[in-house]
């Protein structure tokens, strides 16, 4: 793992020299680059970019609050700091919603889009939600949120196994800094996303879980629907889908390149 200044912050980050377009990959709320663990060695020889986003695994944690802009303004300068040029963005649930804006502001240097239950904002209506919720997390902590909400609809039973996905999915959960997952739900309190998808220029793949409760099939369609010639796609899934069905995002990403 390597370390780098950008932004006005540390970034941890592995950078995996291979052929084609390199992938840049960004993990969902709470993950870190971990979370690709599992569809990582199913990416054969691809040039491959995973980091820690500002606020959680061991980059930096900034106090006070997190922009979308912040997040941007780190990825891009990472990508210029490794000097690469063209690359393909992919991104689960927060992760997916970073690398749309991301993908925006490259422009003709990014190459391809894909997400994974992208967050894109929410309703007017929910945003009190968020922040009462961002309240909660920096008062109470992690593991009763993630027990009592996040577990019973992310990964629902019989379907997913409480396996080795679902171990590194806990542990990496359970490790993040509830400050920073706050942080995180009053910036998506914020979001509009809206701007970013109408600035798209490349190829876009918007995928969905059809067990996914969080971020349901009919909401991310409609996402996609936005972006001229975008691809939707639905599989077998739930919310983690790089945590929960590797094979199938590994397999969605190559076709994607």
């Amino acid at each position: 793992m390597s370390f780098a200044q950008i932004n006005g912050v540390s970034l941890r980050y592995d950078w995996r020299p291979g052929a084609g377009v390199p992938l840049v990959l960004l993990h969902e709320m709470g993950g870190t680059l971990d979370s690709w663990d599992l569809v990582l060695p199913l990416l054969g020889d691809r040039a491959v970019l995973r980091m820690d986003l500002r606020g959680f695994g061991l980059s930096e944690k900034p106090t006070g609050a997190i922009s979308l802009a912040d997040h941007v303004g780190d990825i891009v300068g990472l990508i210029d700091h490794l000097g690469l040029g063209a690359v393909h963005l992919a991104g689960c649930a927060v992760g997916g919603g970073i690398a749309i804006a991301v993908a925006a502001e490259l422009q003709d240097r990014a190459e391809a889009l894909t997400v994974f239950a992208p967050a894109t904002g929410v309703p007017r209506e929910r945003r009190a939600g968020l922040l009462g919720l961002a309240d909660m997390l920096e008062r109470d902590g992690l593991r009763g949120f993630l027990e009592g909400d996040t577990i019973p609809k992310a990964w629902p039973q019989p379907r997913f196994a409480r396996d080795a996905g679902f171990d590194l999915f806990l542990a990496t959960q359970l490790s993040a800094a509830p400050s920073m997952l706050a942080a995180t739900y009053r910036m998506l309190a914020d979001v509009d996303l809206a701007p970013a998808l109408a600035n798209l220029r490349c190829r876009a793949t918007f995928v969905a879980g059809s067990h996914d409760i969080a971020r349901t099939p009919a909401l991310v369609a409609q996402v996609a629907a936005k972006v001229p010639g975008a691809r939707f796609m639905e599989i077998d899934s739930s919310h983690f889908m790089a945590l929960q069905d590797p094979d199938k995002v590994a397999a969605i990403l190559l076709d994607a390149a």
